[in-house]
């Protein structure tokens, strides 16, 4: 069945044409070597996604315009091995390889975003890809140099806001864009300019939509609904920066601010209301959240500052962020973070012919939670960290190689009758790996790493309702013990946390020749006291705080919620992704990707929670001059394997097409016209990953309109 697909049919016109290649027609060695590079920012090596061992892929140029969206996850969600927690549309994530959440490390620059986001999928994640250069995605274990948080990769957003460089007098970028499903009207801008021996940068976005439309369907309330209610959103931000520049590199800083409106779908049912399509946000039902965040970035290179060290860079950022959920015009409960983050990296000369780099990474940072939802208490984490890579060159083999060394103190201050209110850590983290170009238009790559990773603060100390999700969450420093039927008693657990512990292998290779490419992957990644929530079969209404009487939560909720506890158990999670394109005629492309991933205990006790289904996509695109055309498929399968206590959901199709227009007489400012339609056959789509797959399925039928331009 699968040797039908059409990404399989791909693969056999990509294999011939390998067979056939002469490594002696200079043609194509020529064409081979005018095949565009990207340099990875995310790594103080310099690295292109074919010379790394690890599984990496940048995302940029009109790539990225083209599947921009208001959320990070709802951008990558196509990437092959990239899916999201689709939370409405509103504040959708990115999973790698069925890992989210404190698992995913997500930078600007390098340095964390400095939001709340990793702790619940409710919460957005502040980064704004309409005016990023690129974004890269590291697979699997990132932690060397990220620290433990970055245990299932790295999703690295970059921009200019800190400018590294002269851009040789001036230059700008803008883009305006509409669509049908939510009435959204979005606006971006930057611009960026030399001015003596600084570079000054500005920029950027102003958004608005409605709830978004879906196909008529039924939700687990028995309730029917063609829009999901709640998911407007309200959103800008600006940036500004100055980099001075001297002959041995350049010191910037940058100020940002962002601020949001957006809601929050899932917090129960009320009684089902009438709403006109055109009513303003603030007359719509349900709770939204008000997200504020300040950040500042300082960034500095130095070019040999001295002997044995070849350059030197620093990045710092503060950042200062607040969100509250408000319910019924009052601030219900108010989320805040600040936090310090410091990376000093030393590239040095070579040492017995490794080159390589070493550092030392501190993050600083306080968060907190008042008001009816803190369903997880304040917290301070501090972590300490040294860091080391290497690499060199052997004939066909390139060798890379790292350890990292971390300290983590953890403490919940306010805890004060438990018996792990303060934790400490110590993660250690190493990787071996090599690229071996086997052939001209043949790579092979392996890497194996072994990372650990310390729990974080929601996964450590939750007790109490977490409404987004619809669960009562309790923390790896709880038990809830019987006592009686139907009765149940939250006390300190007995057991201490344990650090996770990875051990990830894999196995690719990439083929490049003139008119195609194809990259596969295959991973195993076993995990060793994996911290994941799992869901109890006990209801809230039933718990008890030890010596109290009274049910825990501070909402009414006639039937409760289902309790979910954090526990550690030893897991594997393996599959594969696989993508490639065949320009089979001058003016025709096709591309496809498949992905597939499992997560289950090694103990037989069943699936993981929430992971994606397989997919299988691909796309035809056609290109005349300054018009191009292109239509696509994905097919998600049906997802049967499911952790205890989770549902089945059925598999669908995502039909796509998109029109781009490239005024002749605007080239050089690289302008293009589009109109794309999405979800064209208007399914009715489920995602498992989603915490409410059953109350807010994807968009509908959906048609956008836009335009992009450089000056």
């Amino acid at each position: 069945m699968f040797r039908k697909t059409p990404i399989a049919i791909l693969i056999a016109g990509i294999l011939p044409s390998v067979a056939m290649s002469a490594p002696d027609e200079q043609e194509q060695q020529h064409e081979h070597q005018d095949t565009e590079v990207i340099t990875i920012t995310a790594t103080p090596l310099t690295r292109t996604q074919l010379n790394s061992a690890q599984p990496v892929s940048v995302v940029a140029g009109d790539e990225l315009r083209e599947q921009q969206a208001h959320t990070l996850g709802e951008t990558l969600q196509n990437e092959p091995g990239i899916s999201a927690t689709n939370f409405a549309g509103v504040a959708s994530s990115p999973i790698i390889r069925g890992l989210d959440g404190p698992r995913v490390k997500i930078t600007q620059n390098g340095l964390d975003t400095g939001d709340v986001s990793r702790g619940s999928p409710d919460h957005a994640v502040t980064t704004e890809t309409s005016v990023a250069q690129q974004i890269e995605i590291l697979r699997g274990p990132a932690t060397l140099l990220y620290g433990s948080g970055a245990i299932g990769g790295v999703v690295n957003v970059v921009d200019q806001r800190v400018p590294s460089e002269f851009v040789g007098g001036s230059q700008g970028f803008y883009g305006v864009n509409a669509d049908t499903a939510s009435d959204l009207r979005d606006a971006s801008a930057g611009f960026t300019a030399d001015h003596e021996q600084t570079v000054w940068h500005a920029d950027g976005f102003i958004r608005r939509s409605d709830d978004y439309s879906v196909p008529r369907f039924t939700n687990d309330e028995g309730e029917t609904a063609t829009a999901v209610e709640n998911s407007f959103i309200d959103a800008q931000g600006a940036n500004v920066g100055v980099s001075y520049m001297f002959d041995q590199g350049y010191l910037g800083a940058s100020y940002g601010r962002l601020e949001q409106e957006y809601g929050i779908p899932g917090h129960g049912h009320g009684e089902e209301e009438e709403h006109d399509e055109e009513e303003a946000h603030e007359e719509e039902a349900g709770p939204f959240a008000n997200l504020t965040q300040n950040r500042i970035q300082m960034h500095g290179g130095w070019i040999a500052p001295y002997q044995g060290i070849e350059k030197l860079e620093l990045r710092y950022g503060f950042t200062d962020y607040q969100h509250q959920e408000i319910e019924d015009n009052i601030a219900a409960t108010t989320f805040t973070n600040e936090q310090h983050e410091l990376r000093l990296t030393a590239t040095h000369a070579p040492l017995a012919g490794w080159k390589g780099a070493f550092g030392y990474h501190l993050f600083d940072q306080q968060q907190n939670a008042v008001g009816e939802e803190a369903y997880t208490p304040g917290s301070d984490a501090i972590r300490h960290g040294l860091f080391w890579l290497v690499e060199q060159q052997f004939g066909a083999f390139n060798w890379q190689a790292g350890a990292r060394y971390e300290r983590v103190d953890i403490e919940a201050p306010t805890l004060t009758d438990i018996r792990y209110a303060e934790l400490d850590f110590e993660p250690v983290s190493g990787s071996v790996g090599f690229t071996w170009q086997f052939a001209r238009d043949l790579q092979f790559a392996v890497n194996f790493s072994h990372a650990q990773r310390a729990p974080a603060a929601n996964e450590l100390f939750s007790n109490g309702e977490h409404l987004a999700t619809q669960t009562y969450e309790l923390g790896l420093v709880y038990e809830a013990h019987e006592e009686g039927d139907h009765e149940y008693h939250i006390e300190s657990a007995q057991q201490l946390p344990a650090v996770e512990k990875s051990n990830n292998l894999d196995i690719g290779f990439h083929i490049e020749q003139p008119g195609y490419h194809m990259d596969f992957t295959v991973f195993y990644n076993r995990i060793n006291d994996y911290v994941f929530s799992e869901f109890t079969g006990i209801n809230s209404e039933d718990l008890h705080q030890e010596g109290d009487d009274e049910a825990e939560g501070g909402h009414d909720h006639a039937e409760g919620l289902p309790v979910i506890a954090f526990t550690q158990r030893d897991v594997e999670l393996f599959g594969y992704e696989l993508s490639g394109a065949w320009q089979f005629k001058p003016n025709w492309e096709v591309t496809g990707f498949s992905d597939y991933i499992r997560g289950r205990a090694t103990d037989g006790a069943g699936d993981l929670p929430r992971i994606p289904s397989q997919r299988i996509g691909t796309s035809l695109r056609y290109n005349l001059g300054n018009w191009e055309a292109k239509a696509g498929y994905i097919w998600h399968a049906k997802q049967t394997d499911v952790a205890i206590n989770e549902t089945p959901t059925d598999g669908y199709g995502l039909l796509s097409a998109q029109v781009n227009f490239f005024p002749q007489a605007f080239a050089a400012q690289n302008l293009s016209i589009y109109l794309k339609a999405d979800n064209l056959t208007d399914e009715l789509a489920f995602p498992h990953t989603s915490f409410l797959k059953e109350d807010a399925p994807l968009r509908g039928r959906n048609f956008g309109i836009g335009i992009r331009g450089e000056f």
